[in-house]
């Protein structure tokens, strides 16, 4: 300092000096740290990014009719620095909205250039916004799924979010292919935030979704909707579904379940109606597994069809434990112990395959494991080794109990028998397409896997065609077209583990003609009341669904082919003569 510099302006000095250091220091932060998020700050207030939101791919059925199609709808959203009377513009928009004026308010109220303020309005909401000539509050089109036919096979579809994000069912398992590549329209905005042409300005067009082509027959699939509700209400039922399988491909033509939902407003029915029964929930079949059973000691040759079983006159103790059959009988021959589906007869016949044959048997025809359909939630059921067996274990899993299944491996099951005796791998997705109809994706049917011979499958569809003719499933007969099937009514077991004496699991899994089988058909009730038999809630359905797609795919009764031929024949004598 310079000689007689007084204190004070020595003090002004040092300040000065302080001040300047800490701008160098703030300065060389700036430059060095933060230009980066600073420069960001600045171009995000200038520069201006519009999505592009591309349309989701269409789901078809195997006749190329839509069951899913995407729409476009009008979101209102503000560009909040935009609105001056952000309260006059509150209140007038929570009337035409039905929304809070509080909300409305606080999103105005934000420092953003952008906020929501509806998503996907009807077209008069959106005219009605568009009325109050309110500046800053603009419109967007974006699209909306929408499922043409509600509920029906809404388990097999599943639905989409506000932001078109599959959540449930094939929207979920194909959504990356489904939902496309959102694109962008880039430009910048001037000092009062209006857009403004320029060099920089750059839009990416989006990619729409792929189409997804399904094995589901429309018709089938409402056919068996319509009958599964009915039977579903009129036996007051907890659960239902039903299944219409191809046993030779595979092809599931319908699937549904109830209770059922509607996926254009998924979020207003509870989740218990969105759960795919067919493929997510087990059970113990009961009766309907005892195809497995006879189909292992015919293929082993362990038992004869006409080798006679005493059934005990419907009582029968084994080791401290009493089995029962719902009618006292005595001899049976084997055809006929499944034909009046005797748990006793079973039982004693399963005795001579024994517990390692039988398991081998079990997983052959694919229990335990998942089918490998396209749909997402498939469990495996439960099937344990017969070194964790009890002494009972053979007799009960033999008759349907201490093994857990799904609807869809029953219906595979039947499908061998019905096949000729091969396992099938159930498909319900077709193809994927782009939008030019090019086939980017093609699951081709899997090749079957012989499990049983054509000789022990026949003779089962013999076995099978008693249980509908006389045994326990007359009432699923349809005259002139011959179906074939199993009942099954299993008790279903509380939480202490012990067998309900109230609530049961009804069953019947049939295929149609049993001679030239062309479909395998399931029907599956959860604690249906009054009547909880197999034979007596799920047959009416299963005949009910048969006769019209018997009607559908203009395949005629028996009688009525030999009365055409008939007729034909004499039209060609009158013609001689």
């Amino acid at each position: 300092m310079y000689k007689g510099t007084t204190p004070r302006i020595r003090k002004v000095l040092y300040a000065l000096i302080a001040a300047f250091a800490l701008l160098a220091v703030r300065l060389i932060f700036v430059q060095m740290g933060a230009a980066k998020p600073l420069s960001n700050i600045a171009s995000n207030q200038y520069r201006l990014a519009v999505s592009l939101l591309p349309k989701r791919g269409i789901i078809y059925d195997r006749n190329r009719k839509e069951l899913a199609i995407t729409i476009n709808l009008t979101s209102v959203f503000a560009e909040p620095f935009k609105v001056k009377d952000k309260e006059f513009a509150s209140q007038k928009l929570a009337s035409v909205l039905g929304a809070s004026r509080q909300d409305i308010y606080k999103k105005l109220s934000q420092e953003k250039g952008f906020a929501w303020l509806a998503r996907k309005v009807s077209p008069d909401i959106a005219r009605a916004v568009n009325a109050l000539n309110i500046k800053g509050i603009d419109f967007i089109k974006e699209p909306q799924r929408v499922y043409p036919n509600g509920v029906m096979a809404s388990h097999v579809l599943g639905f989409t979010d506000t932001d078109n994000n599959g959540l449930e069912g094939l929207e979920l398992r194909f959504d990356k292919h489904l939902k496309g590549i959102q694109g962008y329209r880039y430009a910048i905005r001037d000092a009062k935030q209006r857009e403004v042409p320029s060099y920089e300005y750059k839009e990416i067009q989006p990619a729409d979704g792929d189409n997804v082509v399904l094995t589901i027959d429309n018709m089938i699939q409402s056919i068996a909707e319509k009958e599964l509700e009915k039977g579903y209400k009129k036996f007051h039922a907890k659960g239902a579904c039903i299944i219409v399988m191809d046993p030779f491909t595979g092809d599931i033509l319908a699937l549904a379940n109830r209770p059922s939902y509607d996926p254009n407003n998924a979020k207003g029915w509870p989740a218990d109606s969105r759960r795919n029964r067919a493929i997510c929930d087990y059970f113990e079949p009961g009766s309907s597994f005892k195809i497995i059973a006879a189909s292992s000691l015919l293929e082993e040759k362990a038992v004869r069809s006409d080798e006679k079983f005493y059934c005990e006159n419907g009582e029968y103790r084994w080791f401290g434990h009493t089995y029962h059959d719902h009618t006292p009988r005595g001899w049976l021959a084997f055809r006929d112990v499944i034909k009046y589906s005797s748990n006793i007869g079973t039982m004693k016949a399963a005795q001579k395959l024994g517990p390692d044959r039988l398991y081998k048997y079990i997983k052959k025809f694919g229990f335990g494991e998942k089918t490998g359909i396209e749909l997402p939630g498939e469990i495996n059921g439960v099937t344990t080794h017969p070194s964790t067996w009890s002494k009972l274990s053979l007799c009960s899993i033999s008759m349907g109990q201490e093994v857990t299944v799904t609807a869809l491996q029953l219906s595979r099951a039947m499908a061998v028998l019905a096949n000729g005796g091969n396992l099938v791998a159930p498909r319900i997705v077709e193809s994927i397409e782009d939008r030019t109809g090019h086939v980017i994706k093609k699951f081709e049917t899997k090749k079957p896997q012989r499990i049983i011979s054509e000789e022990t499958a026949k003779e089962m569809r013999d076995i099978l065609r008693g249980v509908v003719d006389s045994g326990t499933a007359e009432l699923a007969e349809v005259d002139g077209y011959f179906p074939a099937g199993k009942t099954g009514t299993a008790q279903k077991v509380e939480s202490n583990g012990t067998y309900s004496h109230s609530k049961f699991t009804a069953s019947f899994i049939g295929f149609v003609p049993y001679d030239n089988p062309r479909l395998v058909i399931a029907v599956i009730m959860d604690e249906p009341r009054p009547f909880y038999y197999g034979g007596v809630v799920c047959t009416p359905v299963f005949k009910k669904v048969t006769a019209e797609l018997m009607s559908y795919y203009k395949i005629w009764p028996k009688e009525a082919e030999k009365r055409i031929k008939i007729t034909e024949k004499s039209e060609i004598k009158k013609n001689h003569r």
